[in-house]
């Protein structure tokens, strides 16, 4: 499990310190999704319009962006995942779209897939599993219990679907609901990260969606809007925030393996 190297309160913004925030370019105010590639390369993808932003983390700097269609695809986007060498990018309702890296000012082409899953909800928040082979699927939102779930879409299976310990969760910050907005694959354990954006939180659970544990509280000054998730290689995590009464950002939170 990762815990972090301090509370996140505490944590000062400079270089050298365990946490550091960058701000983003404008064009990056709606960010909603994060995913490293295999060479530990961040991509992020915005709300409205399937354009794929790399950024990087250690500057906070956009290294590049392209387009995917022509026209550029627009829909209701909620996360980004690179499985294998294909990035695939996922709307509310169930949309995903792969295709593969382009350079610079690049269009490329995609194949449109549908997941089609019985349950009352929104869709936010897509991570990959390498070693399924799979992407992992998370409601944000959803009137019934029930109805809160993370679905585990396999490329050579039948999907699988778990629950989401919504209510443990939630005694563990005192609250009465979690609304879900990311959701990260840890890639020393294999366990799932999963980060709440109302409540504030970031929760481990385990690859059949067990609770873990409580990772960290993060702090309301910092984080307006967390809609973005990675772990990198190292145990690092990535948080994206999109705007609200600031510019959109993106924090980096250097963490100690236990």
């Amino acid at each position: 499990m990762l815990s972090a190297a301090c509370d996140s309160a505490d944590l000062a913004t400079t270089a050298n310190d365990p946490f550091v925030q960058w701000v983003l370019p404008d064009k990056l105010h709606e960010i909603s999704g994060l995913a490293l590639t295999a060479d530990q390369r961040l991509f992020s993808v915005t709300d409205e319009e399937a354009i794929v932003y790399e950024l990087d983390y250690h500057t906070g700097k956009l290294v590049k962006a392209f387009a995917i269609g022509q026209p550029t695809v627009r829909a209701d986007f909620e996360g980004i995942a690179v499985l294998n060498d294909t990035i695939w990018i996922m709307t509310s309702d169930g949309d995903l779209y792969s295709f593969l890296e382009g350079a610079d000012g690049q269009r490329v082409p995609y194949e449109k897939h549908r997941f089609a899953f019985d349950s009352k909800c929104e869709l936010e928040g897509l991570a990959a599993d390498t070693s399924r082979n799979a992407l992992i699927l998370a409601c944000k939102d959803a009137k019934k219990r029930k109805n809160r779930q993370i679905f585990v879409w396999s490329m050579s299976g039948e999907p699988l679907e778990f629950r989401i310990p919504e209510e443990a969760m939630a005694d563990l910050i005192g609250t009465k609901r979690v609304n879900l907005s990311a959701i990260e694959v840890d890639p020393d354990s294999g366990n799932w990260f999963v980060l709440a954006a109302k409540q504030k939180a970031l929760f481990e659970l385990s690859g059949e969606g067990k609770l873990v544990g409580l990772v960290m509280r993060l702090d309301a000054s910092r984080h307006s809007q967390p809609e973005g998730l990675a772990i990198t290689s190292d145990g690092d995590l990535l948080v994206a925030d999109e705007a609200g009464a600031g510019p959109a950002t993106l924090a980096v939170y250097r963490m100690d393996r236990q």
